[in-house]
Parts: C-alpha cells; structure tokens; sequence
C-alpha cells in the first residue's frame, strides 16, 4: 500500500514540474530582456494634431541588446517602449524571431521625427520589417497604440532628461 502511495505522490510530483519548468525557463528568458536589465528613461511624443504623449522607455545601442531586444516578453507595461539607436543613421531592418507579443514600430530619423510605422507585427515572424532610408532609431510599442495614441508619420520624438 505504501509503494502505490509513493509512486502516486511520485507522479505528481513530475507533473507538477512538467507543468512549473516550462513557465519558469519562459520567465528567465523574460528577465533576460534588456527591458527588465536597463534603466527606463522618460519620453515625450508630439503627435501630429498637437497632442503630447508621456511614455516610458529602455534605450538599447549595442550590439548584443539590440540583438535581444524584446524577444521571450510576455507583457509590455502600456507606457512602456523599447528604442534602438543606432551610433550612425543607416537603413534598418528588425524582425520578431522569439517575440512573443505583437508590436508597432517606429522608424525615427536624425531630428526624431517618425518616417515610418509597421502597425500590428506578427510574433514570431522571420519577416524582415523596415525601411531603406536612414533612421537614427527604431522604436518598439504594444501593437495597436500608436493608432490610440494618434500617432503618425511627422510626429517628434523627445527624449526626456
């Protein structure tokens, strides 16, 4: 009786680790982000129509924070952003390989002014996403805000000191 006890309570016990392992490997890779490693930084948007939006925002510029970006999130705070920079304007391209969450993405030139948006990217895709004219830096949003926030190309990023 007592080994049917124990081989019961031994199944369990892997379930609930079957269950538990897959979770917490998906919240290391989480944590990893440089969202959660860098400090948050205020930003100011001048929308087109005038309006002012107050965001927050992890600045990312090198190599190895840029290649991880937002990949493993499973949530973005809806203040918060990620803005790539880049040291020299070129034309840049992003990608959602391991990006759990669907994005809007800014394509911003050297005065901070939005060029270009890809609303509502698709997670996980290996699609190249971007734009062949330079840009000083892309920054990344929950999908569907910049719609809600009402911007549009011409608007001006600022950062905030």
């Amino acid at each position: 009786m007592r080994l049917q006890s124990y081989a019961r309570n031994l199944r369990l016990a892997l379930a609930l680790c079957m269950l538990v392992i897959p979770s917490t490997s998906n919240l290391v890779g989480q944590l990893a982000s440089p969202l959660y490693e860098r400090p948050q930084q205020a930003l100011r948007i001048h929308t087109t129509d005038g309006s002012i939006v107050h965001l927050k925002t992890v600045i990312v510029s090198n190599r190895e924070d840029m290649r991880r970006g937002l990949m493993h999130v499973t949530h973005l705070p809806l203040n918060m952003t990620m803005l790539f920079v880049y040291e020299r304007p070129r034309p840049a391209s992003m990608w959602m390989k391991n990006t759990l969450i669907s994005l809007d993405m800014w394509w911003i030139d050297t005065n901070f002014t939005v060029q270009h948006i890809a609303h509502q990217t698709k997670p996980l895709s290996l699609d190249p996403i971007g734009l062949d004219e330079p840009v000083r830096a892309v920054l990344e949003i929950n999908a569907g805000l910049s719609r809600m926030l009402g911007v549009s190309k011409g608007a001006k990023v600022e950062l905030v000191r």
